[in-house]
């Protein structure tokens, strides 16, 4: 989709207000964080805005990049949320919208919400650049980063890096350290999609297969259950695996939002999950991660950076258990 109107130079020379939009889910979120830092680091004086959902807006707390972070809340995360708080939500994110009086809004998704388009105009942002959709194909790193571009700034994206704080960091590393599990294999069993999803049973043998050679495990989930309204939940599955491992070296991690489990996921060695946000808040926290892919979805969602691993296959639970078993012994071997 072709950009309407480029930002003029004058805009983008010294100190550009810039409003970056991501709606979209974690991993996409997570994905868009180098266009903050590649912006403060060009334009040092720019005022820098972020616009998301209440699910993913923890994520960004304490990121040195960013000026204002404005929360949209999608209706299927406030289930109980009527027409008119539903409009007084719209009509606040709107008022605050207007006070930075950002000039450029830059969608970071390849679907731009007409409502986005909208929001943006109303709080007075002139130039909206939108994704060109050139079908190349891209990681989504790359393929986000491209958008700026139309503001003067090329070249390699910086890593994705989530900035948490290190207190959280050592509470996790001691909760784990304090049941024997410090130094652990961390295994994220939640997928969104069916195809995602690598067995349990799989993910019982891996730990057997494991635990002979020395390892130990700390699970991961996505909290809740399955008809959780902001993200479908497997508090029983969690449990499922649990039981199927009882006197095997495994530690259930709960983890009741994205700031615990970036936590967490900083305190493992390494990180063993498919297709999913927490793939990439791992990478973004920098532990390594062993990531099982569908095969189409390798290029544009696969961690990005040189430390992790992909494995693939038409399906996740295509993917067979020595494969996985093999990368594990590899990375961590001595």
């Amino acid at each position: 989709m072709a950009n309407p109107r480029a930002p003029s130079e004058q805009d983008t020379t010294n100190a550009p207000r810039v409003l970056i939009i991501r709606r979209d889910n974690i991993g996409d979120l997570v994905c868009t964080l180098p266009l903050f830092e590649a912006l403060r680091q060009h334009y040092p004086k720019a005022c820098i805005g972020a616009l998301v959902n209440s699910y993913n807006a923890p994520l960004l707390q304490g990121n040195p990049f960013i000026d204002h972070v404005h929360i949209y809340t999608k209706s299927k995360h406030r289930p109980g949320m009527t027409r008119r708080s539903l409009a007084r939500d719209r009509l606040a994110l709107f008022l605050k919208l207007r006070g930075p009086r950002y000039q450029v809004a830059v969608h970071a998704g390849t679907r731009v919400r007409t409502e986005m388009r909208v929001l943006a105009r109303l709080a007075g942002v002139k130039d909206q650049i939108l994704d060109q959709a050139n079908g190349r194909p891209l990681h989504e790193v790359e393929r986000v980063f491209e958008l700026l571009s139309k503001l003067g700034i090329t070249g390699t994206p910086p890593a994705p890096r989530l900035h948490i704080p290190a207190s959280a960091q050592q509470e996790a590393r001691a909760v784990l350290a304090a049941q024997g599990f410090e130094n652990s294999v961390g295994l994220h069993i939640s997928a969104r999609e069916d195809e995602n999803r690598w067995p349990l049973e799989n993910f019982t043998a891996l730990i057997r297969a494991g635990a002979n050679r020395g390892l130990k495990f700390v699970i991961f989930w996505s909290p809740g259950d399955p008809g959780r309204p902001e993200h479908p939940g497997d508090d029983d599955r969690a449990q499922a695996l649990v039981d199927m491992c009882r006197g095997l070296p495994v530690v259930a991690y709960p983890t009741p939002d994205l700031s615990a489990l970036a936590a967490g996921l900083a305190a493992v060695r390494i990180l063993v999950g498919s297709d999913g946000g927490h793939v990439h808040i791992a990478a973004a926290v920098g532990t390594p991660v062993i990531g099982l892919y569908c095969a189409h979805k390798v290029t544009q969602w696969r961690p990005w950076g040189q430390r992790h691993s992909v494995l693939y296959g038409p399906r996740v639970c295509d993917i067979s258990i020595d494969s996985v078993f093999a990368v594990l012994l590899a990375k961590t071997a001595p």
